[in-house]
């Protein structure tokens, strides 16, 4: 057998995957050179899982998106098998339950953390472009003091109300202090790693600041007033959404179903039916139905659609 699980064949690798409790080790020994062969299709997720800042490797969350997905298809089929002998004694019945309960469990598997670093990627952008504007105005506040560039970091990353922003901090302060890289090396790593291209882009002109002997506390107070004013913006734009989204809820979601309730009522009055249906069933499943249902559906979309 092989030393290097990774050179050998499916059953030396399950055997060496036996051998450790961890499922990283586990994960790579078992589906390392099928991310190697094929790894080049799931190359976006490189970047995404750099942006979530994900302490994984590229190669083993792809192994272990494999591995899961292999026990999630292993017990979709027991599941699938028990289920389908308990309610169908048909041979194709339960062939459908044995195939498609874990085609289906394998898949939502794969799909969950295929999808999953991306979306932790656009949470952590969320929560550093919402704290950008306030978190700059403070780090110009700290400038002004003349204390190193270092140590503005190291205080930005006390201040837990800056969410993602003091995330980023702390992690610039243990590259310089806990690794020995200067600063400029820390701030182009985190630089390269951030979600937030605005936040990127500030990094980057701090390194260009420090390396040309600029004032820092100038550059910073620009940005400062910049990202203010873009904030303000976007909640100028968010405000004239929900204006307009509040037109649109008074005229449809109000006015209308008032009136068509009206109608009904005259018709009810007047008797017969509408498509065979009662005039009475009609406006009992609109008041109680569809009238909630539509309100839910544009909560929801108002969910979405505005931050």
């Amino acid at each position: 057998m092989s030393s290097n699980p990774f050179d050998s064949n499916f059953l030396d690798r399950l055997k060496q995957a036996a051998k450790t409790d961890n499922l990283d080790a586990a994960a790579n020994a078992l589906f390392g050179t099928t991310v190697d062969k094929y790894g080049e299709q799931f190359e976006d997720l490189k970047e995404d899982l750099q942006q979530a800042d994900m302490d994984t490797l590229y190669r083993t969350y792809v192994a272990k998106m494999f591995m899961y997905s292999a026990f999630g298809f292993i017990l979709g089929m027991i599941m699938g098998a028990v289920y389908g002998l308990s309610q169908s004694t048909s041979i194709i019945q339960i062939f459908r339950f044995v195939t498609g309960v874990p085609i289906a469990f394998s898949l939502i598997i794969f799909g969950f953390m295929y999808l999953y670093p991306s979306q932790r990627s656009k949470r952590r952008k969320k929560k550093i472009d919402e704290n950008l504007p306030f978190a700059l105005n403070h780090l110009g506040a700290i400038a002004t003091s003349g204390i190193p560039p270092k140590s503005m970091f190291e205080l930005l990353n006390t201040f837990e109300e800056y969410g993602g922003i003091s995330e980023e901090a702390g992690e610039i302060s243990r590259r310089v202090n806990v690794f020995g890289e200067d600063l400029t090396t820390a701030l182009r790593q985190v630089a390269e790693k951030s979600p937030s291209e605005d936040w990127s882009e500030v990094l980057y002109g701090i390194i260009s600041t420090v390396e040309t002997g600029g004032s820092l506390e100038n550059y910073i107070q620009e940005k400062a007033d910049e990202a203010m004013f873009d904030y303000n913006q976007e909640r100028q734009r968010q405000i004239q959404k929900l204006s307009t989204y509040a037109s649109f809820y008074t005229a449809i979601l109000i006015a209308a179903p008032v009136f068509l309730v009206v109608v009904l009522a005259v018709m009810n009055l007047l008797g017969g039916t509408i498509a065979g249906f009662a005039i009475r069933d009609l406006m009992f499943l609109g008041v109680h139905v569809v009238i909630p249902a539509i309100n839910a559906l544009f909560v929801a979309f108002l969910a979405v659609a505005v931050d």
